[in-house]
């Protein structure tokens, strides 16, 4: 039966405007194409479908292993000041707390927080967003996570079943990302929640719920369902027809008379041919399927501009550019433009490098902190445009966490403050955003700071604190946040080990951060 055209909606104003507009550049190039790209943007706006309701994660990796000990600071009266600034040393960021060295007039250049129950705390200066959304109750830090097979102390350690390869970059970096510490990778809990639920959650799908702006990785991995690649400004095109097809496309579209523009063409046509070999019809429906998500992802783009939001311009704001600001403006853009890809719900992975500082932390960490909070910031921001434009989100249907490799070890590798850096450690400090977030607060457990204290590894391992709680745990209240029910079959197959640990559900972990 025909809709009443009478009276359309704004919802299916947009879609049927912006979703099915095929005339915003070269995004489809023939007749088949333009055919199933359609017949994509009219299966969204099928009556069920409902974009309102929709929930995304978002997985912010830090790859190096980020010094949180320079991020959460004890400061002022905290009786941990002055063990963080005789300890730290000449990697300590001044707290307020005389240290004879490194600073003799007592300074305090962290922004201070307000944190329940705690001691006084402050946050890197260069984190200013984050300080603001702390306060605004919008971000919240889960303190002393880490890898972990079994609950673990220092006591047990010699005994205890430890993550395999404990402070190998690439081993703990696989471990965060598929939460099972004690077995070889096979996937990312991230790959588990979309093999398990994507068919029931995104019955309207019409591309993976499963997007990375920052390539392949292994949270997203090993599933059934593949991590769809995009760029900064869009889906990642075919190579060897320069950037967006540019070097073989006019701008309405059509062919070019050129060399590259003929290889083009004869190449599309080929491609809509059907073949007789199993493996070239395979060949040929991955690239046809590659095509078609390049026009669905585009087109989840330019929703923005029907929406009336510029993210170019927040994020210039914010001064965010390259790198982290321009995957997490990517993730922006799709979640305005869910709509046309057809998700409930939607997982993304953004990542920023650099945070490897075995020297010159001084220099480097203040700088990537920086391009970090500028990009959080202005994310947030891009959160709250898309709740006041679009009458279909709100505001606390996006949560946001980070992760990276591990802390770094609590006393510096030198003395010399312009080359002393820090080594690989363990339990680390995360922080989590979004309008869901129970923000303005620390959740797990604060770890007991300075060498050879019940938190620390023991035999002379300089402050590499052993968790309180495991990744298993963190993952599965978000995972709970995003749909999978407490105590479920899912539950234990997302995450097998979540049986060793105590309940994060439970109140007596301290992570009702969501």
């Amino acid at each position: 039966m025909s809709r009443n055209q009478n009276s359309i909606s704004r919802r299916q104003f947009i879609r049927a405007g912006t979703c099915g507009a095929m005339s915003i550049g070269p995004l489809v190039n023939t007749i088949a194409q333009l055919s199933l790209v359609n017949s994509a943007a009219a299966d969204t706006s099928d009556p069920a479908y409902d974009p309102s309701d929709y929930k995304a994660l978002v997985c912010i990796f830090l790859s190096g292993g980020c010094d949180a000990n320079n991020i959460l600071i004890p400061r002022g009266s905290n009786p941990y000041a002055g063990v963080y600034s005789a300890d730290r040393a000449s990697v300590a960021i001044a707290n307020g707390i005389v240290h004879s060295t490194y600073n003799p007039s007592g300074a305090d250049l962290t922004i201070p927080i307000t944190v329940p129950g705690q001691s006084p705390f402050g946050l890197h200066p260069s984190l200013v967003n984050m300080a603001s959304m702390f306060s605004a109750n919008e971000a919240a830090f889960i303190t002393n996570v880490g890898t972990l097979a079994e609950p673990t102390t220092q006591s047990a350690y010699g005994s205890a079943k430890l993550p395999k390869q404990l402070f190998s970059h690439s081993d703990q970096v696989t471990e965060w990302m598929s939460s099972i510490a004690d077995q070889p990778y096979t996937s990312g809990w991230g790959a588990r929640v979309a093999d398990l639920y994507n068919d029931t959650w995104n019955e309207f799908s019409q591309t993976s719920m499963l997007i990375t702006a920052a390539g392949s990785n292994r949270f997203q991995g090993g599933g059934q369902n593949s991590q769809y690649a995009v760029s900064s400004t869009g889906a990642i095109s075919l190579a060897g027809f320069g950037t967006n097809y540019a070097d073989a496309l006019n701008g309405n579209g059509s062919y070019k008379t050129t060399a590259t523009g003929n290889r083009f063409k004869a190449f599309e046509r080929i491609m809509q041919y059907s073949q007789a070999h199993i493996i070239e019809e395979g060949y040929n429906e991955v690239i046809r399927s590659a095509r078609r998500n390049e026009g669905l992802i585009n087109e989840a783009m330019a929703v923005e501009t029907a929406l009336g939001i510029n993210f170019n311009s927040i994020f210039a704001s914010y001064g965010a550019t390259g790198g982290i600001a321009d995957e997490l403006k990517a993730v922006a853009r799709l979640i305005a433009g869910r709509s046309c890809l057809g998700n409930n719900r939607q997982i993304f992975f953004v990542q920023m490098g650099g945070y490897d500082n075995h020297a010159s932390i001084n220099t480097s960490l203040p700088n990537l902190l920086s391009g970090l909070d500028k990009a959080v910031g202005a994310f947030n921001a891009a959160m709250k445009a898309i709740d006041l434009k679009d009458s279909d989100f709100s505001y606390d249907k996006v949560t946001t966490f980070q992760a990276s490799d591990f802390n770094r070890t609590w006393t510096p590798n030198k003395t010399n403050v312009a080359s002393a850096g820090t080594d690989h450690a363990w339990g680390t400090h995360t922080f989590v955003f979004g309008g869901a977030v129970n923000g303005g607060n620390f959740y797990g457990t604060y770890p007991e700071l300075g060498i050879g204290s019940t938190s620390d590894v023991p035999s002379g391992a300089r402050g590499r604190w052993i968790p309180t709680t495991s990744v298993d745990q963190l993952s599965a209240k978000l995972a709970n946040w995003f749909g999978v029910p407490i105590g479920s079959s899912q539950m234990e197959t997302i995450f097998p080990n979540l049986y060793r640990f105590d309940s994060p559900f439970d109140s007596g972990t301290n992570l009702g951060f969501l």
